[in-house]
């Protein structure tokens, strides 16, 4: 399925109450389901279609994530009102038609990165989606030739790209890659099954 995905991480000793607060504020609110179970015969989970479900992820000793539903407008307000609450960075991911990936860093409100690695798969100036990894390796406390080789612009039209490290999963050109990236940064991607995590569905006025 095509459209855009994103994914937000933040870190909180109470999770999930930091994140219905910030959902307060644009009022909506998390509705659990009444089964986390799939149906393949009508593609839903609790009843719902399984692009309007967002996955949580919360974790108390480390970041927590929440994928958004598909096209979901809610990763970067939310970031930064979680940047502003909690003290700490916080970071959204983006995916759009998976031809591109990228990320914004948050800290107290505001943007302070932003990148894509194919900007004209966006409509974005490349000079405006362009991050320092020293800055990010700052953020996130790792070293900066291990996220480094991630934070180039890719040409759209290659496709014959090595990977950043020989131990990746995925090559430059892949939008996976963010997969790669995300855990040189000691994010996790997480997986359905996994323990503690959940579907829910987010509910509010013109909620996207």
């Amino acid at each position: 399925m095509g459209g855009a995905s994103s994914q937000l991480f933040w870190k909180s000793q109470n999770p999930e109450a930091a994140l219905r607060a910030a959902l307060a504020e644009f009022n909506a609110q998390i509705q659990e389901l009444p089964s986390q179970t799939w149906d393949p015969n009508t593609a839903t989970i609790g009843g719902i279609r399984d692009y309007k479900l967002s996955f949580l992820d919360p974790n108390e000793a480390a970041w927590s994530s929440l994928l958004l539903h598909l096209d979901s407008q809610l990763a970067d307000p939310l970031a930064a009102s979680l940047s502003r609450t909690m003290g700490t960075p916080s970071i959204a991911f983006y995916e759009f038609e998976q031809v591109a990936w990228g990320f914004s860093v948050y800290e107290q409100g505001e943007s302070i990165a932003r990148f894509w690695n194919r900007p004209g798969q966006v409509e974005e100036e490349p000079s405006k989606c362009a991050v320092d990894p020293n800055l990010i390796a700052a953020k996130f406390y790792v070293r900066v030739e291990d996220i480094a080789p991630y934070l180039n612009h890719v040409d759209p039209d290659d496709e014959d790209l090595d990977k950043a490290f020989p131990t990746d999963k995925l090559t430059l050109g892949d939008h996976w890659v963010r997969c790669d990236f995300m855990r040189r940064l000691g994010l996790r991607y997480p997986s359905p099954g996994d323990p503690g995590t959940r579907r829910i569905l987010i509910r509010g006025p013109g909620v996207n």
